[in-house]
């Protein structure tokens, strides 16, 4: 009989690395779900918006001071540059340490228009500072952890600086209870700050290399031109709540904000997801192992068509653990939010191979064409039909989304990857069951004999999946 750790030794490493690195992403994205109810009790209305804005700029200026160096090029100079990943690491690092230190210099020599313009206080402004010098750390700390399906330093230092955060953020207000959003942002961000500066002096020390030609031209010609790439992603995921709040007002923003939050999670645990598949993907690439890319792909992508379709369904139940009656309206905007989500996952399984093969540019249009319609979109269908609107039009940007880089992809392709057949089958069945459900909102009972039904019929057919899971995972290999 097969005792535990004979069973794990025989998961495939990358499913393993990608169900823990989900974990991290849930609990991260968890944590601060549970503690808004604690935040919002504690500060004033006030005070809550200060520290929303400080994050909205936070991740508008984060891609422009640290390039997200330790998001797409980044895999690949893992592989380009293998023999030579610390050296690369600590040059791609200074990269992010000398724009945060000529951007903080532009700063203090034109501070009080840009105070008046961000809205912040000095003190946000100067920790804001702190963060981009010392955040990029972690980001390539992490995705050389994942690339080497590598999770429990990632999973320990989550877990400490996750719990930390909310506890010292509280005593940060409690201590300074005049200056409550300043002292929350701030307490709160101390034990992450103290991490990443660990990571930073490590890999510095590591690598010891701050300036070297071929590293920064090749971070560069990589990274800029995805600029609008990411700057779009943020688009797509900030604009709703932005048009809602100036078209209709604050109380329909706040509504539309509670299944907003819940969509960051869901989008935490996706793009954890992915993040944690790319070293496959970029392994499998480079073996010319096309099929069983394929093979995993379709798993993966059942699986979080199965997590979406099972929000959809609790959706009700979700809203009002989360928030009074007064919001339950979000309720009809969970579905289409979901479903964005689930083709964003699909998109970025294409975008993928773009990367890989650094067609970045194809990257850059599919994203930025995604933003604009979302934002003509919204701008059309929000007057007319409220806020509930803004949730089908961000799903009808993440499929446009999709379905250009499917379409980039093939034109780059050099192997048939993934079975479009399947893909399409799972997709339509994720959005006929997100349709049909929508309609059983109002039917309690009904809705949960289909939610028992389908909890029996997983743990009968368990074994049948575990087969299967097996079965696809050596396929192809």
């Amino acid at each position: 009989m097969l005792n535990i750790k004979e069973y794990i030794k025989k998961i495939p490493k990358p499913l393993i690395s990608s169900i823990i690195y989900m974990i991290i992403v849930f609990f991260q994205s968890g944590v601060n779900l549970l503690t808004t109810p604690i935040f919002s009790r504690i500060l004033t209305t006030s005070d809550y918006g200060i520290t929303s804005t400080y994050s909205s700029w936070y991740n508008i200026f984060t891609i422009f001071i640290t390039l997200n160096l330790s998001a797409g090029i980044y895999n690949n100079a893992l592989i380009d540059f293998d023999k030579e990943r610390d050296k690369a690491t600590s040059s791609f690092l200074s990269i992010s340490i000398l724009l945060s230190i000529i951007t903080f210099i532009i700063y203090v020599l034109f501070k009080e228009p840009i105070k008046q313009l961000l809205g912040l206080s000095e003190y946000l402004i100067d920790f804001m500072f702190v963060n981009f010098l010392t955040a990029p750390a972690w980001g390539f700390f992490l995705t050389k952890e994942k690339f080497d399906y590598k999770y429990i330093k990632p999973l320990i230092i989550t877990v400490i600086t996750f719990i930390m955060n909310p506890i010292i953020g509280i005593i940060g207000i409690k201590l300074f209870p005049d200056n409550k959003a300043v002292a929350k942002v701030i307490f709160s961000g101390i034990p992450t700050v103290i991490v990443n500066t660990i990571l930073l002096i490590y890999i510095l020390k590591k690598g010891k290399c701050f300036y070297n030609r071929k590293y920064w031209k090749y971070a560069l010609a990589f990274n800029i031109p995805l600029i609008p790439h990411y700057l779009s992603n943020v688009i797509l995921a900030q604009s709703d709540r932005i048009m809602i709040q100036k078209i209709i007002g604050d109380s329909a923003a706040g509504i539309y904000g509670v299944s907003y939050n819940l969509s960051q999670v869901i989008q935490g645990v996706f793009v954890g997801i992915n993040a944690a598949w790319i070293p496959f993907t970029y392994k499998s690439l480079k073996l010319e192992n096309y099929k069983k890319i394929g093979n995993y792909s379709n798993l993966l992508l059942a699986f979080v068509g199965a997590i979406s379709v099972l929000l959809v369904i609790l959706a009700p139940e979700i809203i009002t653990i989360l928030a009074p009656f007064e919001y339950y309206a979000a309720v009809w905007v969970i579905p289409p939010i979901v479903l964005g989500l689930y083709f964003s996952f699909l998109s970025s399984l294409f975008a993928n191979i773009e990367f890989y093969y650094k067609k970045n540019i194809f990257v850059t249009i599919a994203t930025s064409c995604a933003a604009i319609l979302n934002i003509i979109l919204n701008s059309i269908f929000i007057p007319k039909f409220g806020f509930i609107a803004a949730g089908y039009t961000t799903a009808v940007g993440y499929l446009v989304l999709a379905i250009a880089h499917y379409i980039f992809m093939k034109k780059i392709e050099i192997k048939e990857i993934y079975n479009f057949k399947k893909i399409l089958l799972i997709s339509i069945i994720v959005v006929v069951l997100t349709f049909l459900i929508i309609f059983l909102y109002n039917f309690l009972i009904i809705r949960y004999i289909i939610i028992g039904t389908f909890i029996i019929m997983l743990l009968l057919n368990l074994k049948k999946i575990i087969k299967l899971i097996k079965k696809e995972f050596l396929r192809g290999d």
